[in-house]
């Protein structure tokens, strides 16, 4: 199942939060797709998440604007 989280706007470490949340209530084998229009928020969950062994890409889907994509394993 995939999950969306809107943090377009919201300066680190809001976006870290937001996803860490929705984390904890998600299933095994779900996804996260994070938007934000910060690349230090992305790359801040991605080091978060792979320190915790969670797979994440990061993907620029426009000008300035990432998806983050975290697999719960």
């Amino acid at each position: 199942m995939k999950h969306f989280i809107n943090a377009v706007g919201d300066t680190c470490p809001v976006p870290l939060f937001k996803a860490e949340e929705k984390l904890k209530k998600i299933g095994k084998g779900d996804v996260i797709i994070l938007d934000t229009d910060h690349s230090c928020a992305a790359i801040n969950i991605k080091n978060e998440m792979e320190k915790r062994g969670i797979k994440v890409k990061i993907k620029e889907i426009d000008n300035g604007i990432w998806q983050v994509y975290i697999k719960k394993t």
